[in-house]
Order: C-alpha cells, then structure tokens, then sequence
C-alpha cells in the first residue's frame, strides 16, 4: 500500500510540508521493511528523514545530505536511476517544484520495482 501520497506540495505550504514529511518517512520506513524481508536481506539506512527545519540552512543540507544516502542505497538495490537529491536550493519556488517532481518521479518508479501498489 502506498505510503506517501501526496507526494507534492506547494512552495510554502507549511501544513503541506507536514504532511508531506510523514508520508516521505513511512513510505521509507515500508522500504527499508520490504528490504529487511529480502533474501538475501536488503540493508536501507534508517535516518530519521522527519527532522527538518526550515530555517535552519545547515540542517536543511544535512537532511539533503542524508536523504541523498538513503536514495543511493534504494537505487543500488532496485536499479532504479536518480539525480543527486542533495543538489537543490528548496528556498527557490522553481527549484523547489522541480526537485519535488523528480524526487516523486523516483519514489513512484521505486514503489514499482518492490511491487507496492495503491
């Protein structure tokens, strides 16, 4: 069952932001339970990808930082393709908008290599 839905939200959306930063971190923790059930077992870095704060330019790279790991791992494990998820300056609108679209790009091609459906 897919965990994280919606996995867009508008540019300063705080509530949204919320929302979105739970459904991020369960559909991660449904990954890193399909993987621990593989055999052989598949090892995802658990990092707590709910600790975010805006305004906190340092933790917002540090939480980049540690969410690009975790994708690394997915994508050395699915073969799924990706950009570097840490390269991105989310006080840009645009910037913003586009990382989010391709991060749930990556997310939903994820969700098909492990067979997570709706």
């Amino acid at each position: 069952m897919v965990q994280f839905s919606p996995d867009i939200v508008q540019f300063g959306d705080t509530i949204g932001w919320g929302t979105w930063l739970d459904g991020h971190y369960r559909e991660h923790q449904q990954f890193i339970d399909i993987g621990f059930a593989s055999t052989p077992v598949v090892f995802i870095p658990d990092y707590d990808l709910l600790s975010f704060t805006w305004n906190d330019r340092r933790a917002v790279e540090d939480w980049l930082n540690v969410h690009q790991t975790v994708h690394e791992a997915l994508r050395n494990s699915t073969g799924v393709q990706g950009i570097d998820l840490s390269v991105v300056d989310l006080e840009n609108p645009a910037y913003f908008a586009l990382w989010l679209d391709t991060h749930a790009q990556e997310h939903a091609q994820i969700r098909q290599v492990l067979g997570i459906n709706f």
